[in-house]
């Protein structure tokens, strides 16, 4: 028995590392620092909208895979009540933004923009990507280890290095925080908005196969045992959030009265890393984002071979895939970190309104009757996106827009209508049978 309670206690901090690190990526790495810079002494404030946006979405994302089950669904949970086409089309418009066309080859270009260009100037672009894609090719490979080496080789250097960084920036800060926010609006709503911007609900929605597929692989199959073990890694990987979120918050709160505004977000973070640390935190950052950017892109990798695998029936290996991912990232990466965001920010400001509306909906499943509630809320909410993109005039004075949320009340009116409407139906439908049967 204490021998089982051991594995269990092992397997939950594997996982619930593996989690923490696949959602922390560098994006991750900038918005915190940046925040708090912004709000200097109001910095709590911000930061518990950064973590209603990011954290909360993010780990609402992962437990998704508790509702459906894994060997039926597949690896895009939250898809399995829309229309079985509508469902394809954005599981495949999903899994390729967070996968070959935006995130994993933004992995490398950060990785190389920010830890390699600074120490090796004349470093070429493509010899590194090829470098870096490598070795993801390497740890990825074998479906069954991902997570198992993310949770137990690449976290603990990352929790290591920012540890490093944060407890240092805390006994020695830069400066004093502003006791006046640099900014003009809420300062809840842009702690909301940056993190918003990090569209961790979206990777956590396909990453949520992944953690499942482990889980199994380690022999829960009953269902509170699941529910057990996830519950706690997700708890795991929340508390790192938080700590390492609320440190490099804090930390750009108490440059806000000595840098300049215009620095930018990855600008404060090379000149925080550099004022904590010296010429060291050159070295310290070129660690973190590397394994921050590698466990993001091992962990993605893994899971579009395995979607494409899925959706294609088998006929497409695992493992050919991989390799197609790995190549085809390696191209894209060396186009750099602004061009890929260009190209691929309207992409994903379209599709992240109907992630998250599907991951609300998945978790309320119990209390959403009819499927069309899922199929209609979400067309709602991509189209939404599209107006956003567009920036369709009157879409723009609806509440939330400042943040870029202004999709949630019209959604969440048709959803309820649409929930109120096909619920009444289905009374309808019992009461018709009820009286065939007398």
């Amino acid at each position: 028995m204490n021998n089982l309670n051991e594995k269990s206690k092992m397997d939950f901090m594997v996982i619930g590392f593996a989690i923490f690190s696949m959602l922390f990526g560098a994006g991750n790495l900038i918005f915190p620092p940046f925040l708090g810079f912004l709000t200097g002494s109001a910095w709590m404030v911000g930061f518990l909208g950064y973590v209603l946006a990011d954290i909360i979405l993010g780990v609402s994302g992962i437990m998704t895979s508790l509702n459906h089950n894994y060997e039926e669904n597949g690896a895009i949970s939250i898809a399995s009540r829309v229309d079985k086409r509508l469902g394809l089309l954005l599981g495949i418009i999903m899994i390729t933004c967070i996968g070959p066309a935006v995130a994993i080859p933004r992995t490398g270009a950060i990785t190389f923009e920010i830890s390699v260009l600074p120490l090796f100037p004349s470093f070429n672009p493509l010899v590194f990507s090829i470098i870096f894609f490598g070795i993801t090719l390497a740890f990825t490979i074998t479906k069954s280890k991902v997570i198992d080496v993310i949770g137990k080789v690449f976290t603990p250097i990352l929790l290591i290095a920012l540890a490093i960084l944060i407890i240092k920036g805390i006994i020695s800060p830069i400066g004093d925080m502003s006791q006046t926010p640099a900014i003009s609006g809420s300062v809840f709503g842009e702690g909301l908005a940056q993190g918003y911007q990090t569209m961790d609900a979206l990777g956590a929605v396909a990453l949520a196969s992944l953690v499942m597929g482990s889980i199994l692989s380690k022999g829960y199959t009953d269902k509170k045992e699941k529910r057990k073990i996830l519950v706690k890694s997700n708890v795991v990987a929340a508390l790192f959030l938080i700590l390492v979120y609320g440190g490099l918050c804090y930390i750009g709160a108490t440059a806000s009265t000595t840098l300049n505004v215009n620095l930018g977000q990855t600008g404060l973070l090379t000149t925080l890393t550099y004022l904590i640390m010296g010429n060291f935190g050159k070295v310290l950052l070129a660690i973190i984002v590397f394994f921050a950017c590698l466990t993001t892109s091992v962990g993605l990798t893994s899971v579009a071979a395995g979607f494409y695998e899925e959706v294609s029936g088998g006929r497409l290996n695992y493992k050919v895939l991989v390799v197609a991912i790995c190549v085809i990232s390696t191209i894209i990466s060396t186009m750099g970190v602004s061009t890929i965001i260009m190209v691929a920010g309207p992409l994903l400001d379209i599709i992240y309104p109907a992630a998250v509306t599907l991951i609300v909906l998945t978790l309320m499943s119990s209390k959403v009757k009819s499927n069309a509630v899922f199929n209609i809320s979400s067309i709602v909410a991509a189209l939404f996106g599209v107006m956003n993109v567009l920036k369709v005039e009157f879409v723009q004075s609806l509440p939330l827009s400042e943040v870029g949320l202004n999709w949630i009340l019209p959604v969440l009116i048709v959803a309820l209508i649409t929930n109120f409407v096909t619920g009444f139906k289905h009374k309808e439908d019992e009461l018709d049978a009820d009286t065939q049967i007398l």
